[in-house]
């Protein structure tokens, strides 16, 4: 969280190698995607931002974003956050009583020319950010690459915002686990300021070599760094990884968009099924298509519930665009992930999910959020696949060697926990549906149209030369049905409702 999300890519990047876990980028208002939006009263934008946090979040921030999370954190009642991690963020970035801080005089005439030449005062921030890191020049040269359009507005309130923070108190009454990064050269946050920040007990880590930006100079480093604090929250013996990278799937499924429609017969034919078991008679405000794809759910919704608001949300944005310029049925699109979603509290009549919630392995997280984001009145209908999906073609692989080659899915039963668990009530039902290929070459082919082919971590890349694949050709034509090769789907449906709303 702080400014837009550019900066932040390089660290996305590292933390998704070695984690694993899901991410999402906050933007300040004024910023970014949110350019056009006026910055709030400190209270109002508290309020917004701790809205569309997700549950069991920990939460990193930037300078200015990084004292927001502090405050964020120290919310009372606040029950999502639990740790945060700040970078480069003083306690009060203007100097305060002996509190070290940018001098007064220094802040109000940076202001001024803020006022006077908002992208000559940018230019100047740039240089700033930079000073100091080892990797100044080229970091400089980033920064002003991405020149970005000011709301002068906007960013003169936040500049007042972060005149006026004051996180002494907070810093020592903080009820959750925190990390507290800075470089050892910032020109922006003096070291007596770090060592003030130590001082209260808080952790601390300098980092050598950095200025004000070290999560885009040395994002390897830092995100080293959220991987051991993120672990030291978790249960010992428990894992925070999960089979899929998220960042993978979002890609598969991306450079798959042009070809997803021409290979999706049963993706299609399973989705017509999951729209069969809405509610006719029902008439929801508010629909989200979780996992649009290329938006043929979403046309189907558009059919059925013609005056409803329907949002389509995908973790590929290749496919958000392919959906919005070649089936625009949607009145927004949203690339998020479903563990992580950008809705506020009750805001959703219907969440409509077809063959997209596999790639989800935390289940207690992604019912938190499905339930946090249902109206009183809303309903769930999820169709998903379980473990017996590709059956025929990991067990042809296991002639062939012990690895790892067809992507692995929940149980039923981890479904069902996972809804009961969370409230949701209503239908957990599988079925089994066959599709036929006249050889084994047709069948990766429609695999990979669909993007679909092997994600998993443990799948060993480059091991899948001509010699392989012949002998899995073979031991596939042991299963030949006169139909063709089979390859099973198990597709799991799910028709939920909140349990107040039941009966």
């Amino acid at each position: 969280m702080g400014g837009d999300n550019g900066p932040w890519q390089p660290l996305l990047e590292a933390v998704r190698e070695q984690l694993g876990l899901p991410l999402r980028c906050i933007e300040l208002p004024g910023f970014g995607e949110r350019r056009d939006e006026s910055w709030p009263h400190l209270e109002v934008l508290l309020q917004q931002l701790y809205q569309v946090l997700p549950q069991n979040c920990v939460l990193v921030g930037h300078s200015l974003g990084g004292m927001l999370a502090l405050q964020l954190a120290t919310r009372a009642q606040q029950n999502k956050i639990c740790g945060i991690v700040t970078i480069s963020a003083n306690a009060c970035f203007v100097e305060q009583d002996n509190w070290p801080g940018m001098p007064r005089r220094t802040f109000e005439r940076f202001r001024a020319a803020f006022v006077q030449d908002p992208y000559g005062t940018w230019e100047r921030f740039c240089a700033l950010q930079s000073h100091g890191d080892n990797a100044m020049r080229a970091l400089l040269k980033h920064l002003k690459g991405r020149r970005p359009n000011i709301n002068a507005d906007s960013w003169l309130h936040a500049l007042d915002c972060l005149s006026r923070l004051d996180n002494r108190y907070l810093l020592q009454h903080l009820a959750v686990p925190a990390l507290h990064l800075f470089g050892k050269r910032d020109a922006l946050v003096p070291l007596a300021a770090v060592e003030e920040i130590q001082a209260t007990g808080a952790q601390v880590e300098i980092m050598e070599g950095c200025g004000h930006k070290p999560h885009l100079s040395q994002p390897y480093q830092v995100a080293k760094r959220l991987r051991h604090f993120v672990e030291s929250l978790s249960p010992a013996g428990t894992s925070v990884t999960e089979p899929f990278d998220k960042s993978a799937v979002a890609r598969s499924f991306g450079r798959a968009a042009a070809s997803y429609d021409s290979s999706a017969h049963l993706q299609r034919a399973v989705c017509r099924q999951l729209m069969k078991m809405s509610e006719r008679h029902w008439t929801p405000s508010t629909i989200v298509d979780l996992g649009s794809g290329t938006g043929f759910g979403s046309k189907l919704l558009r059919r059925h519930f013609p005056e409803a608001r329907i949002v389509a949300l995908d973790l590929a944005e290749d496919m958000l665009r392919f959906a919005r310029n070649e089936r625009p049925q949607a009145d927004a699109y949203i690339a998020a992930d479903a563990e992580l979603l950008p809705l506020a509290d009750g805001s959703v009549d219907l969440l409509f999910s077809s063959m997209a919630l596999q790639w989800c392995y935390r289940l207690p997280q992604l019912f938190a959020e499905l339930r946090r984001v249902l109206s009183p009145e809303g309903r769930c209908l999820v169709a998903t696949l379980g473990p017996g999906t590709l059956a025929e073609l990991r067990d042809s692989w296991a002639e062939v060697d012990s690895g790892v080659h067809v992507n692995r899915f929940l149980p039923l039963a981890n479904w069902r926990e996972a809804a009961a668990q969370s409230q949701l009530k209503g239908e957990v039902l599988d079925e089994q549906r066959l599709l036929y290929f006249d050889n084994l070459r047709q069948l990766m082919r429609e695999l990979k149209g669909v993007g679909a082919h092997n994600i998993n971590r443990a799948a060993k890349r480059g091991m899948t030369g001509r010699t392989r694949i012949q002998r899995l050709a073979k031991a596939y034509e042991v299963l030949r049905q006169p139909q063709g090769l089979p390859l099973s789907y198990e597709v799991i449906y799910m028709k939920l409702v909140q349990e107040t709303n039941q009966g």
